[in-house]
């Protein structure tokens, strides 16, 4: 692989080893602050998405840190964030090349690839530098010196807005007659889905965890979403999806006693369906409690042979699986395979029940 050059050579994803990182402990009011190490070679964070090539073992440490304030400065010369903003600081070693992730298709318009280039905030202020590299996942800078990166895009001269991978976030008000949702439509960064969580959590609402949409969506665009269900009223209308580092708009969904399962869909406005989900009477007991079991479940063996017995993986899946190097990324990847299939959940439910009966125990007296 060249390190030297520049352009936009796309790399295969599988040239890069995943990495876990370990969450350095904090405080509820603190952001969180991740912890890596690795020996020579390409490597990239399980969590961020950050990649880093290195000659020799290196030691560093990064978190995610808000857009607020560096975006005006930044709109103020033509630019807009392309990707989640990193605080890194690297202990030990020389990582040679970094490569930090944008969220922006590159796929219709690869002219876009000439318009990257990365913020760095150092003591004398907000420095623009070129890449030293782009794909259409990556932009990379060769010899890096390290604090606040993060990739940019400059929309100068582009004959229409941008396409972003997004997510969505939704939220509910538990123990409740009536159903009230907030739904938020935002690009993938790590600081703005924190603050919109500790916002929700702080007012007593629940998370309801269903898959990001598949295709990028167009910025700059309206979004309408509905309900497939008579009596839902939805606030506003409308959302132009955009990314607001501080105060991100979301809409309101209000149902009064509902009485079966409906779909949230949502559609481009004066144009076709972008997204659906479905939202059931009941959010499924493994998905309500999905960070818990993966921070607490640490022997994933017999779950994992239990799995494969009652046929939920295949057998490929299952050495996939168990070829991950830590217990949390085997069962994000576990998650990931169950993501629509209820009657996959009840089994591994039944399964984590005999294996870990202390710890359903536990968050079933919670619920």
């Amino acid at each position: 692989m060249d390190h030297s050059g520049s352009g936009s050579v796309e790399q295969d994803s599988s040239s890069w080893t995943k990495v876990d990182p370990e969450l350095d402990g904090l405080s509820p009011d603190q952001d969180p602050t991740y912890s890596l190490q690795s020996a020579a070679g390409h490597f990239e964070c399980s969590v961020s998405g950050l990649r880093w090539f290195c000659r020799e073992k290196v030691g560093f440490r990064y978190r995610f840190c808000s857009w607020d304030g560096h975006m005006e400065r930044m709109e103020s010369r033509g630019f807009r964030p392309a990707g989640p903003l990193l605080d890194i600081s690297v202990l030990t070693g020389k990582v040679m090349e970094v490569q930090l992730p944008h969220w922006v298709c590159t796929d219709d318009v690869p002219e876009l690839l000439k318009n990257f280039a990365v913020l760095h905030v150092n003591d004398c202020g907000d420095v623009l530098e070129k890449a030293t590299r782009v794909t259409k996942t990556h932009v990379g800078l060769a010899d890096p010196v390290f604090s606040l990166r993060g990739a940019l895009i400059h929309l100068k001269n582009l004959f229409c807005p941008p396409r972003i991978s997004c997510n969505t976030l939704m939220y509910y008000q538990p123990k409740t007659s009536y159903l009230k949702m907030r739904v938020y439509l935002i690009p993938p960064d790590p600081a703005l889905k924190q603050l919109v969580h500790s916002r929700e959590s702080s007012k007593g609402y629940e998370e309801i965890m269903k898959p990001r949409p598949d295709k990028p969506l167009k910025t700059g665009c309206g979004f309408s979403l509905q309900a497939t269900v008579e009596t839902a009223r939805i606030q506003p209308p409308e959302i132009t999806l955009r990314h607001d580092s501080q105060d991100p708009n979301f809409y309101e969904v209000f149902i009064e006693n509902p009485e079966e399962n409906f779909n949230l869909e949502l559609l481009q406005t004066h144009s076709e369906k972008v997204w659906f989900c479905e939202i059931r009477k009941e959010e499924h007991f493994v998905d309500k409690h999905r960070e818990t079991l993966i921070q607490r479940v640490r022997n994933i063996g017999p779950v994992l042979d239990g799995l494969l017995q009652k046929k939920v993986l295949l057998e490929e899946t299952y050495d996939r699986i168990r070829s991950l190097p830590t217990s949390e990324s085997q069962l994000r990847e576990i998650f990931s395979c169950l993501r629509a299939a209820d009657d996959c959940k009840d089994i591994f439910l039944s399964i984590l029940q005999e294996k870990e009966p202390y710890l359903i125990a536990d968050l079933q007296r919670k619920c």
